[in-house]
This record gives C-alpha cells, structure tokens and sequence, in this order.
C-alpha cells in the first residue's frame, strides 16, 4: 500500500519566475472576439436589426408613414370644419343658398340673362 505523503510548500523546489512577454493588443481582441457572450450579443444584434420583420429600416419607414398619415388628417379636419361652416350657412342664410344656385347651377330670375365668358388662364393651362 502507498504511503500519503504531505507536501510543505517549505520541501517544494523554488520555481524561477518565467520573465512574463508583455500581450500584444492583437492577442486581447481576438480574445474578445472570440467570447461566447460576445458573439450571441453580436447575433441577437444583428438577428434584431436586420432580419427581425420589425427590423430597424421598417420602424423608419412605419415612422415616416406614420407622420404624413398625420398631416393629412390635420388637413381632412380642417376641411371638415370648412365644409361644416358652409353647411350651416346653406340651412340658414338664404342669400348663400341663392349665391349657391346663381354660380354652381347657373340659376337665374326671369328678368336677367346670363353671360358665360370662358377664362384665359384655364385655356393657357388645357394647352
């Protein structure tokens, strides 16, 4: 049978310390590049950014869209209440309701005659 021998740090033989080669930068960062976490973070990343259907370039583009959406319903709110005001206006004043009927239907009483001139500029631009 073997016999336990304990060892004292005293008994050891003295080790020469090995003169330590100072790590060049290129060793660190290929360390680095080389960690597990590092490279599922770089992953995930790229995953997220790039090839998720909610990618970073269609949050832009939804943005985008989302901002003109915007500014045409200030406009459509603003001709809303337009169209309201004219819509009162045509239930109770009735000189806008003959205003109404004179220029858009071409009405006119039984004395008068109506003359239809057609405008230069309207011809300018058909041309």
């Amino acid at each position: 049978m073997e016999t336990f021998v304990d060892f004292v740090p005293e008994k050891e033989p003295a080790r020469e310390a090995a003169p330590q080669k100072p790590r060049k930068a290129l060793s660190k960062i290929s360390r680095f590049l080389t960690n597990k976490f590092f490279l599922a973070t770089i992953g995930f990343l790229a995953i997220m950014l790039f090839l998720d259907k909610n990618d970073l370039f269609s949050i832009m583009e939804r943005r985008k869209e989302l901002n003109d959406l915007e500014l045409s319903k200030e406009h459509y709110n603003k001709e809303l209440i337009e169209l309201h005001k004219i819509k009162n206006d045509l239930e109770t004043d009735p000189a806008t309701i003959e205003k109404l009927a004179r220029e858009k239907y071409l009405m006119k009483r039984n004395n008068e005659d109506i003359f239809l001139t057609e405008d230069q500029t309207k011809l300018k631009q058909a041309d």
